[in-house]
């Protein structure tokens, strides 16, 4: 069984280092090497079998032939006999056996490796053959591929850059159109800035003027307003001054005429009643006389 795994180790041993020497993928060639190894394993058996029992056989021979010779010999010793040709026949079949199955499993072991060998390099070689032609139809394909395609990128880019180019220049040539414009209409921008700049300074100055005499006649205007308001509050005070003194005196004139007209009144009103008290006593004495 040892012998059995040592050969399957250095079988796939081989078989990898041969497929990866020659850049194979082990895996296609698993299944190869598990039938070969399959093939050597059942070889290693038969073999086995075939060394083992011509050497059983001769030592059942030996046996009989101890046994012939100890019936010859007395009755008392035939147990003794038996008994020691028996351990004696076990202990040389197992010797024998065990020689006879090291020197098969040798044998085997190394006929299998050499077949196991002879094998991995035969698939070796057929797995490289089959790989270098898969690689230059490979290859060659790729190739063709390639070259079409670069060529095809080639023109694309021809086209993409020939376009390009053409709206580069039409950019190129609206873009001075635009600039030139763009400029002029920046030089009548400043002009009109200019001129309209100079128009309202002038226009600032002449409302500076305008305002300067419109103040200073205005001042003269407010000193003159005050001056005839000084004059007439002055005039207003003396006429109120003088008024004041003629109601003073006509106030007094009144009070002494008012005083005159009653002092009038009452001796017109004495002489009145004085009259009318006269009249009535003569009126009564009349009255009396008739």
């Amino acid at each position: 069984m040892k012998n059995n795994r040592l050969m399957k180790n250095l079988g796939k041993a081989t078989v990898a280092a041969a497929l990866l020497a020659t850049g194979v993928s082990p895996v296609l060639a698993a299944t190869e090497n598990k039938t070969e190894v399959k093939s050597n394993k059942t070889a290693a058996e038969s073999s086995s079998k075939k060394t083992s029992s011509p050497e059983s056989s001769k030592a059942s021979s030996s046996s009989e032939a101890s046994k012939s010779s100890s019936s010859a010999a007395s009755s008392s010793s035939k147990k003794a006999a038996k008994k020691s040709a028996k351990k004696s026949t076990k202990k040389a079949a197992k010797k024998s056996a065990k020689k006879s199955t090291k020197k098969a499993a040798k044998k085997s072991a190394k006929k299998s490796t050499k077949k196991a060998a002879k094998n991995t390099k035969k698939v070796a070689k057929k797995t490289t053959k089959k790989a270098a032609k898969a690689t230059k139809k490979s290859t060659k394909k790729a190739a063709k591929k390639a070259a079409k395609d670069t060529k095809k990128a080639a023109k694309a880019t021809k086209k993409s850059t020939k376009k390009a180019a053409k709206d580069t220049k039409k950019a190129a040539k609206t873009t001075k159109k635009s600039t030139k414009k763009a400029a002029k209409d920046t030089k009548k921008a400043a002009k009109t800035t200019k001129k309209s700049t100079k128009k309202a300074a002038k226009d600032t100055k002449k409302a500076a003027k305008t305002t300067k005499k419109s103040t200073k006649k205005a001042a003269k205007n407010t000193k003159k307003a005050a001056k005839t308001t000084k004059k007439s509050t002055k005039k207003a005070a003396k006429n109120t001054k003088k008024a004041a003194k003629t109601t003073k005196k006509s106030t007094k004139e009144a009070a002494k005429n008012t005083k005159k007209a009653a002092k009038t009144a009452k001796k017109s009103t004495k002489k009145a009643a004085k009259k009318a008290s006269a009249k009535s006593t003569s009126a009564s004495s009349t009255s009396s006389a008739k």
